[in-house]
């Protein structure tokens, strides 16, 4: 009986959500702003703008990347909990810049780990 008034708790909760949701529509395609006779770019012009770009002799580049994500979640309870919600919408990101990570969570007995690793290359002239 418990998971049945759990699953009809779930299913409201579910069905309110989608009501309460704010619609973002696509904009419609300016025909006219179409890129029709595009070329691809070439290997070696991409090789120059992505990372490590420009960089021709790697023998001599010491790369180091360590990143350790350890987490353990035991042993915990949840009974009747009420969890939020979070929006991302217009304006969310207004004034950013940097790198950034962006995580969402609005449940219980959850464990979020994240690592960004930025690779900076210095030569000497």
């Amino acid at each position: 009986m418990k998971k049945l008034y759990q699953s009809a708790r779930l299913i409201v909760l579910m069905i309110f959500s989608i009501l309460i949701s704010n619609n973002v529509f696509a904009e419609d395609i300016d025909v006219g702003n179409v890129i029709i006779d595009a070329e691809p770019v070439l290997l070696e012009e991409l090789d120059q703008i992505r990372g490590l770009g420009g960089v021709v002799d790697l023998s001599n580049v010491d790369i180091t990347n360590n990143a350790i994500l350890e987490a353990e979640l035991t042993d915990n309870n949840v009974s009747d909990s009420v969890t939020g919600y979070n929006i991302i919408d217009q304006g969310s990101f207004n004034d950013a810049s940097g790198v950034f990570s962006i995580i969402q969570n609005t449940g219980n007995n959850v464990i979020i780990q994240d690592s960004t690793i930025i690779t900076v290359t210095i030569t000497p002239e």
